[in-house]
C-alpha cells in the first residue's frame, strides 16, 4: 500500500471515531483531542501499524485502544486524596498519606503532596484498557467522571470507581517496592509479585515496625518510612485488611468490576518495572 494510502486510511480512522465520540457528550472533549494532534497521531499510527490500519477485529482494537489511551492520556487531571479514598474512610486515607508524602502549605488550603502523578496515571491508562478488545465505555466514563474536569456530572458506577481507586492504591504500594528494594529490578516479576503479598500481610500482621521495641523492623527497618509502613497500626489495619481484599490476590469472582483481576495486578507490576527499574536513583524517566 502506497504511503498517501496509508495516511488517507489512518484519517479515515480518525474520523470515524472522532464521529462516534462526537455523539456521546461525555466523550466529546477525547473526540476534540484527536481533532486537533491529528498529525501526530497519523505519525504515531504509521509507526504503530505496518500497513496502515490492518484489517480484523483484533488490529481494529488495538488501534482503538492507542487512540483512547492517547485522548485520556491528555484529559486527566491530578491525582489527590480523594482518588485514594475507599470505603468511605477519608480521615484514614488523609491521615496515611500525609505522614507518608507530607503537605504542601496554601494560603487557602493545605495539599497533600501526591508524587509521581504522570507515571500513575499513565499506569492506570494503560493498565485499565490494556487488553485488545473494545474498551469498555463504563470504564472510560468512570475514568473520565473520575479525573477530568471537562467532563459534565453524572451518577458514578460506584464498583468501577471502587476498582479505580484500588489500582491507584496497587499502583503506589508497587512503586514503593522498587524504589525502596531495586533488586526487584533484576529479580523479575515473580519476586515482585511475592514481595508485594509479603509486605501487605506483615503491614496487616504489624511487623513492618516493630512497636514493642526500639529495634528496626523488617528487614533492617528499611519499609518503615514507606507507605506499608504508614499503613501499619491498629487504627488503621481495618483499612488495609479491606485493601487487601479490593486487591483480590485469590481470583475471587465476585465483585467483577470491583476488586482487581490478575491481568491489572501483572499490568500494574510490569508497568511500575518498566518505568522505575531504569534508573539508579528509582525515578521513573
Amino acid at each position: 500500500m502506497s504511503m498517501p494510502n496509508r495516511i488517507s486510511r489512518i484519517n479515515t480512522t480518525i474520523d470515524n471515531h472522532i464521529f462516534a465520540w462526537s455523539s456521546i457528550p461525555s466523550f466529546a472533549p477525547m473526540a476534540e483531542i484527536l481533532r486537533n494532534s491529528r498529525d501526530i497521531l497519523v505519525e504515531k499510527l504509521l509507526d504503530l501499524t505496518e500497513r496502515g490500519v490492518p484489517e480484523g477485529a483484533n488490529a481494529r482494537d488495538a488501534v482503538r485502544l492507542f487512540l483512547i489511551n492517547f485522548a485520556l492520556e491528555r484529559m486527566a487531571g491530578e491525582i489527590t486524596s480523594e482518588h485514594f479514598t475507599i470505603f468511605r474512610d477519608t480521615e484514614t486515607v488523609e491521615v496515611i498519606l500525609e505522614d507518608s508524602y507530607g503537605i504542601q502549605c496554601r494560603a487557602d488550603r493545605d495539599d497533600i503532596l501526591i508524587p509521581h502523578q504522570n507515571e500513575a496515571l499513565k499506569i492506570l491508562i494503560q493498565c485499565l484498557f490494556h487488553r485488545v478488545k473494545a474498551a469498555d465505555e463504563k470504564d472510560i466514563l468512570c475514568f473520565l467522571h473520575m479525573f477530568s474536569r471537562a467532563t459534565p456530572p453524572a451518577r458514578q458506577d460506584q464498583d468501577r470507581t471502587m476498582r479505580l481507586r484500588s489500582m491507584i492504591w496497587f499502583i503506589y504500594l508497587a512503586i514503593e517496592i522498587v524504589k525502596t528494594e531495586r533488586a526487584v529490578c533484576s529479580k523479575g516479576l515473580e519476586y515482585f509479585r511475592n514481595k508485594f503479598r509479603e509486605l501487605l500481610d506483615r503491614t496487616i500482621e504489624g511487623t513492618i515496625i516493630d512497636e514493642e521495641s526500639r529495634r528496626p523492623g523488617f528487614e533492617d527497618g528499611r519499609w518503615e518510612k514507606t507507605l506499608f509502613g504508614w499503613l501499619q497500626g491498629e487504627d488503621r489495619r481495618e483499612f488495609a485488611i479491606k485493601l487487601r481484599r479490593q486487591f483480590n490476590m485469590e481470583n475471587r469472582l465476585e465483585h467483577v468490576n470491583r476488586c482487581l483481576l490478575a491481568d491489572h495486578r501483572r499490568c500494574i507490576l510490569v508497568q511500575v518495572m518498566a518505568m522505575f527499574c531504569n534508573r539508579p536513583d528509582g525515578r521513573a524517566k
